[in-house]
């Protein structure tokens, strides 16, 4: 599933391909996709826009045409976007395609999705889910002070308060399994149990992963559009590592099922501290 780091990626490429430039022609074939907006509607309101800037919100991105209209893309499970010939077949799992013309050059930005779960909405104002969202760690930076009041308001599991995307937003499973082992925090701590000091390693250690894996996912992102491949890149501590030993005390790493996600942690370094009294 893409991370916070892979959407940022697809924004970098998206503001590439797009800004400032004229979309020719637009088609979807999706209406699942295309949530709330038909295809017919998505090919004319999108049809010679000049894009004016290409953001990102958590996982949301969001392309905002010249004449006040938003195209807000999620990228679910399975979603991506890549450029094209302007006389390139339609991709296998291709959802929509936006031709643009750039300096004379003619391509297609196509939007591909084998499982359907990602979005493609266009709308005239900002969706509900994207006013919603929390302080983005990338854009914004990880207020600990905010941060420590959040946990402390709620009584959930750690990681779960730490998904919450109106808490964070695009903090996912990898990232917040990641920074609770390099935190040594139990991902089953209750949210308010938590010292300042503990929160300040959370904070640290989220910012740190999500700059590792940004720095990392952008080198083999680089590496790949010139048709070489990374070895040994990607590799975590603890995450997809169940029933292997723990890299700092090898204590046999456990997996549980917490907040409905896979969750794999040391129960040997990773602390759990008692709940306090209200």
């Amino acid at each position: 599933m893409p991370e916070l780091p892979d959407v940022e990626i697809a924004r970098r490429d998206l503001q590439r391909w797009l800004s400032g430039v004229r979309i020719a022609a637009a088609r979807t074939t999706d209406r699942y996709i295309s949530r709330g907006t038909s295809p017919a509607a998505f090919a004319r309101d999108s049809a010679q826009q000049k894009v004016k800037q290409v953001s990102r919100r958590g996982k949301w991105l969001r392309i905002e045409l010249e004449d006040g209209a938003r195209i807000f893309s999620h990228l679910g499970m399975t979603g991506s976007w890549a450029r094209v010939g302007a006389e390139d077949a339609r991709q296998r799992w291709e959802r929509a395609r936006l031709t643009v013309v750039q300096r004379g050059v003619t391509s297609g930005v196509v939007y591909i999705d084998s499982r359907r779960f990602g979005r493609l909405i266009l709308v005239r104002e900002d969706i509900a889910e994207w006013r919603e969202l929390g302080p983005d760690p990338l854009a914004d930076g990880i207020d600990v002070a905010r941060l420590g009041k959040e946990l402390a308001r709620r009584r959930r599991a750690i990681k779960d308060v730490l998904m919450d995307q109106s808490v964070l937003a695009g903090m996912g499973n990898i990232l917040v399994t990641e920074a609770l082992w390099h935190a040594r925090i139990d991902p089953r701590s209750a949210s308010d149990a938590l010292a300042t000091k503990d929160v300040r390693a959370i904070g640290r250690a989220m910012q740190a992963e999500l700059d590792r894996e940004l720095r990392e996912r952008a080198a083999a992102h680089r590496d790949k559009r010139k048709g070489n491949v990374r070895e040994g890149e990607g590799e975590f501590a603890v995450y997809g590592r169940a029933g292997e030993p723990c890299p700092r005390c090898a204590t046999r790493l456990t997996r549980i099922v917490l907040g409905g996600r896979g969750t794999t942690f040391c129960t040997g370094c990773q602390v759990r501290p008692a709940r306090r009294a209200h």
